[in-house]
């Protein structure tokens, strides 16, 4: 397999050979059903460890690009073709600078009967780990070092320093495709994605949603005016073959890096086939980049976005890397689009504020964003091993996981059914967790030490068996 690498890249040697083994798979080169080289061979004919590749091979696996045959070897999967890729998906890794663009209580809330409640509550990161001094040093030397200009009003598209960090960041982390002037910083996930919908959706139009999915997500897209349908997910994400046809739909809103709350990754054939959908049916996909920093069983997946970025809008958020209250998030646009968000976003809020921004972008730019992120994936791992002990000591042979390889949550499948009155079982033992259809538990866990774990999971146990 003819393969280059370059060694004084900023991107690791694993992810150059997985972007090119990746790139010629989508094109035919090799085709479904030939076999790749051993990880031992291709290590020794590139000069690397064979971890590297091993490495590369597993987000590959992970990915649905590869199939492992047990004692044949690795071999090419079947549909993870896409001849009708972007030319720009097989360039190679390069870098365009964005432009400017001139224009009531909560679940764990109170005690119960002396004790803390304890909250299994999705989408909380941990806290207390994070740098404080460092991130106050930063945004104290941005006050000072700022010129008075930068007091003013700033681009509603956000500041230059940031857009061209982050954009660099996302193309080595996520495989996202960057456009010149794509890229714009919003004030979290929650905004990006209201305004990419009311560029989409007019009343009436149709949206396709996954189905469970987050009730938030409903009222912002639904606030539009527009009909929501749901599309089923299972243990994969998204099942594409049950896409309404035909199709019809203004937009579809998907979370394939961690569905939510199931947490299935959608593997490439299924991406291949969403894309294909939303071009014939002239729609476009919000991919919603849920969690995607936190995968623990192999590197984070590659974007939707990179397979068609004229098709996607891009949305992440700062809020579980670092910190909620941040209120920092980005959204990567197609060019067609970029003018228009920038308008709504100045409409919206004028702009992010501007000293957050700039100590956010030399957070990035000294790589303590990486450093804190590896920190904390080892942090994240530890407790979701705590919750699944806890689930395998007081539910030995009840239960099924999804969601287990990323994310700061899990959903658990009861084979215990569970009593009617559950909310209220929970509540008096003093433990807070969602219930979906489907006799299924969703189990946040990244804000909570692994003692507090284990009793959360002693006290659904007792609910559960008092009910």
């Amino acid at each position: 397999m003819w393969i280059t690498i370059d060694k004084h890249s900023g991107l690791s040697l694993s992810r150059q050979i997985y972007g090119a083994i990746r790139s010629r798979i989508l094109r035919g080169e090799p085709a479904a059903g030939d076999k790749l080289p051993s990880t031992r061979e291709l290590s020794s004919q590139l000069g690397v460890s064979r971890n590297t590749v091993l490495e590369a091979y597993e987000l590959l696996l992970a990915e649905g690009f590869l199939a492992s045959r047990s004692g044949s070897g690795t071999y090419v999967a079947q549909g993870a073709v896409m001849k009708d890729a972007p030319l720009d998906l097989f360039s190679g890794h390069r870098h365009r600078q964005s432009s400017p663009v001139p224009v009531t209580a909560s679940p764990d809330a109170g005690r119960r009967e002396g004790r803390a409640v304890i909250s299994f509550r999705t989408g909380l990161p941990e806290i207390g780990h994070f740098p404080r001094r460092t991130w106050g040093d930063l945004l104290r030397t941005a006050a000072l070092d700022l010129p008075d200009l930068a007091f003013g009003y700033g681009d509603p598209a956000g500041e230059p320093q940031l857009r061209d960090a982050l954009s660099r960041y996302l193309l080595q982390s996520r495989g996202v495709c960057v456009p010149a002037g794509g890229l714009a910083i919003t004030s979290g996930a929650v905004q990006g994605i209201q305004l990419a919908a009311r560029l989409l959706l007019q009343p009436g139009d149709e949206a396709l949603i996954e189905e469970p999915t987050n009730a938030e997500l409903k009222s912002i897209l639904a606030s539009t005016g527009a009909v929501l349908q749901g599309v089923p997910v299972d243990d994969y994400g998204l099942v594409t073959e049950a896409l309404p046809r035909p199709g019809r739909s203004s937009l579809i809103y998907v979370t394939p890096s961690h569905q939510f709350p199931l947490g299935g990754i959608l593997p490439i054939q299924r991406r291949i086939e969403l894309i294909r959908y939303a071009r014939e049916t002239g729609s476009f996909i919000i991919e919603d980049d849920y969690d995607s920093e936190f995968r623990f069983d192999s590197a984070p997946a590659h974007s939707l976005q990179s397979l068609a970025p004229e098709r996607v809008f891009y949305i992440g958020t700062f809020s579980k890397m670092m910190f909620p209250a941040l209120r920092i998030g980005y959204a990567v646009i197609p060019p067609a689009f970029f003018e228009r968000f920038a308008a709504l976003k100045k409409l919206a809020d004028y702009h992010t504020p501007v000293l957050e921004q700039i100590a956010l972008a030399r957070f990035i730019e000294e790589r303590k964003l990486h450093t804190h992120i590896f920190r904390m994936r080892k942090i994240y791992r530890a407790r979701r091993n705590a919750l699944l002990e806890s689930l395998e000591t007081h539910f030995p042979d009840q239960h099924r996981i999804l969601g287990r390889a990323a994310g700061l949550h899990l959903t658990v499948e009861l084979r215990t059914p569970l009593p009617d009155a559950l909310p209220r079982l929970l509540e008096q033992e003093g433990v807070f967790a969602s219930q979906i259809p489907g006799q299924r538990l969703v189990l946040g866990y990244g804000h909570l030490e692994k003692d507090e774990i284990a009793e959360g999971i002693r006290r659904i146990h007792s609910a559960i068996a008092e009910g």
